[in-house]
């Protein structure tokens, strides 16, 4: 049985819980974890397929310009092609009819509200479409063997690309330079960004998602590069901040309260906390050093086919239990208007002992090699 299979009967599983007949994905990451085809979505009017999963069977529905991809990239589905004559509302409501499915679900966080009234009208009077907002989600937040290896091998070529870009960083150049150089890298050693890259330096770097500018970098100031990869569909998310030259007093101490802070959770984390618990473990270290309004941002996400998905170590969203086979970053940061900022994040592995950090590259603020 291949993996898609296994997930699906997992995600059967969870129907069967939840009380529906079938579930409608159009999530395109879970789209793809369902059913491995990889169709491109161009949002939000533009969809490359769903897929209906019922408790017997699997559909692919495209339209003709994908059909050929969706049959060989997912070979154990039924793919059922809508298009100029039929649309894809019109499609799903005929294939719940003709199982006799009483009870769908939809993805409610993805799902847009007017193909989701199309599906509504179109279904029989007796049917009813009812929403979901973490089916899949249940699934995928474990990660299984399958898919931790791909997530090692994007972790792996974004060490080395860190390495390279590090290497070449010298006064003079600009940030937009530099993340131009990551995003070459990354797409000639068999890999691509999974996001745009942010290089801040200086002021700018109080930014936590800064833009890439023309602002040319400085000796003797904060420089955060947040860089990421994609291979095999999963991503990998790390962010390191240098300086060139001797770094002043302020930012060794900014430095070491936030490295202290990332320490202080990964030692700590554990199954059974929330993730508000784990954000707590970095909190306040940071709190107690005065710099707890600096601290905007949760302390780290979960990570695999999205850049951010499901766990949350965040005092806001955080509720959820941390149990083994997540994976999420552990990002804590103080970011000081007018000055600059810090940021260190890590990926890490969440085992019945601990964590395992994931990524290799060195932690300091002077250049270091990475360890290979």
């Amino acid at each position: 049985m291949s993996a898609f299979q296994q997930r699906l009967e997992r995600l059967r599983a969870e129907l069967a819980r939840a009380g529906v007949e079938a579930l409608l994905v159009s999530q395109p990451e879970s789209r793809f974890y369902l059913s491995g085809y990889t169709g491109h979505d161009l949002p939000p009017r533009d969809s490359a397929g769903y897929l209906l999963a019922t408790r017997q069977r699997a559909y692919l529905l495209t339209d003709p310009r994908t059909s050929e991809q969706a049959a060989y990239e997912a070979p154990d589905h039924q793919v059922v092609v809508y298009g100029n004559v039929v649309s894809a509302p019109a499609r799903m409501a005929e294939l719940a009819r003709q199982d006799g499915l009483k009870r769908v679900a939809f993805e409610a966080i993805h799902l847009p509200y007017l193909i989701a009234r199309q599906v509504r009208e179109a279904l029989a009077p007796d049917a009813e479409l009812v929403e979901s907002t973490d089916l899949v989600d249940r699934l995928r937040i474990r990660k299984d063997p399958q898919e931790l290896e791909q997530l090692r091998a994007a972790i792996s070529v974004l060490d080395d690309c860190l390495a390279h870009v590090l290497q070449g960083l010298e006064p003079g150049r600009t940030e937009r330079e530099i993340a131009w150089e990551v995003e070459y890298y990354l797409k000639t050693h068999g890999s691509a960004p999974s996001f745009d890259s942010i290089v801040a330096s200086g002021p700018n770097a109080s930014m936590p998602h800064a833009v890439p500018t023309d602002r040319r970098i400085q000796a003797h100031e904060p420089i955060t590069i947040d860089i990421g990869a994609r291979v095999g569909g999963y991503a990998s998310d790390m962010t390191r901040t240098v300086c060139l030259g001797e770094a002043p007093e302020k930012l060794v101490e900014v430095y070491r309260v936030v490295q202290e802070a990332q320490e202080a959770a990964e030692r700590a984390i554990r199954p059974g906390m929330t993730g508000r618990e784990a954000d707590a473990l970095a909190r306040q270290v940071i709190e107690r050093a005065g710099y707890g309004q600096a601290f905007g941002h949760g302390t780290g996400h979960g990570i695999g086919l999205e850049v951010h998905e499901p766990p949350w170590l965040s005092p806001a969203r955080g509720e959820a239990v941390l149990e083994p086979g997540m994976v999420f970053s552990v990002e804590p940061g103080i970011y000081l208007p007018g000055w600059g900022g810090v940021r260190i994040e890590d990926l890490v592995l969440l085992r019945a002992d601990g964590v395992e950090v994931l990524p290799r590259s060195p932690k300091t603020l002077e250049r270091a090699e990475v360890v290979r």
